[in-house]
């Protein structure tokens, strides 16, 4: 089956190729897209009354945004200033038909959702549609649809549906990338923050973010059930919990609350149990390299 794979991406155009996560993980590059989810939302809540036209654009230091609005698509080019700090230049160019035009389960179909850059000398194109980084920027491009096409629309009003996708995406993460499964795990807390829930259980939502930032480096150091369990926990355990805590009535959620913030302080203390086990095996890791450099090198 792996042998398949291999072919069919051979014979893939390279238009149609996903692009390597790793190449739009940088810092840089996810400020560019959350800045422009920002601008999207905005367009949205100041929607004119009818159906129009426009063109916006906004240019920082490191990146410049374009977002164009016809009655045939919406349009959103971000590209990398020579300022930015992201290691590889790059253009992201997303055109998607107007809901009214072209649509699929309700939502517009996207014609175009490429990034362009240079690598190694050479110009190269590669699809972004399925990258999850670009999930909740596809969800903005919708709500800004409907918006301008006056239909029912909130968006300052916290989405389950928009949860929901990122539940699913933050399910769907290879578990193999820890750094990876973390980024998607950040989009899906600040998400959860929409929902307005309790602030402890949001502080302990990001100190489990923070301690598992300790381990990514020196992760497969740890033993195999361990670095299972740091998976699971973000992959699926604090999901489901989120998730059935919200569906529960406000009088439950007041019932739970308590139940909640102590599962997720038991992660959070599962956690630390591993960032002092990073630590010593660091140390006995250093002690060994020590041993073995006195044994080759030390004068008999």
């Amino acid at each position: 089956m792996e042998l398949i794979d291999k072919v069919k991406f051979f014979f893939t155009p390279n238009h149609k190729k996903p692009i390597d996560e790793h190449l739009i993980r940088d810092k840089s590059t996810r400020s560019l897209v959350e800045d422009t989810e920002k601008l999207l939302v905005r367009l949205a809540q100041n929607a004119p009354s009818y159906n129009k036209k426009r063109t916006v654009r906004r240019k920082q230091k490191e990146w410049l945004i374009k977002v164009k609005i016809t009655h045939t698509f919406i349009s959103v080019v971000m590209i990398d200033q020579k300022n930015s700090t992201s290691p590889i230049k790059k253009r992201f160019v997303i055109r998607c038909y107007r809901k009214y035009m072209k649509a699929k389960n309700g939502v517009g179909l996207c014609k175009e959702a490429h990034i362009h850059y240079i690598k190694d000398g050479r110009a190269h194109i590669r699809s972004v549609r399925e990258s999850p980084i670009f999930h909740t920027l596809f969800y903005r491009i919708h709500q800004l649809d409907l918006a301008y096409s006056n239909e029912s629309v909130t968006m300052g009003q916290p989405s389950k549906e928009l949860l929901t996708n990122e539940q699913t995406l933050l399910q769907e993460t290879s578990s193999k990338d820890l750094m990876l499964l973390l980024e998607q795990s950040k989009r899906y807390v600040q998400t959860v923050k929409q929902f307005s829930l309790d602030p402890v259980i949001e502080s302990r939502l990001q100190r489990l973010l923070q301690q598992a930032e300790k381990l990514k480096d020196d992760f497969l150091l740890l033993d195999f059930e361990e670095r299972h369990t740091v998976r699971r926990m973000f992959k699926d355990d604090i999901p489901s919990l989120i998730h059935t805590f919200l569906s529960l009535s406000l009088k439950h959620q007041l019932e739970q609350k308590e139940n909640l913030y102590i599962a997720l302080s038991k992660m959070e203390l599962k956690l630390i149990d591993y960032v002092y086990r990073l630590e010593e095996l660091r140390v006995d890791r250093m002690n060994h390299l020590l041993r073995l450099q006195s044994l080759r090198y030390d004068k008999n």
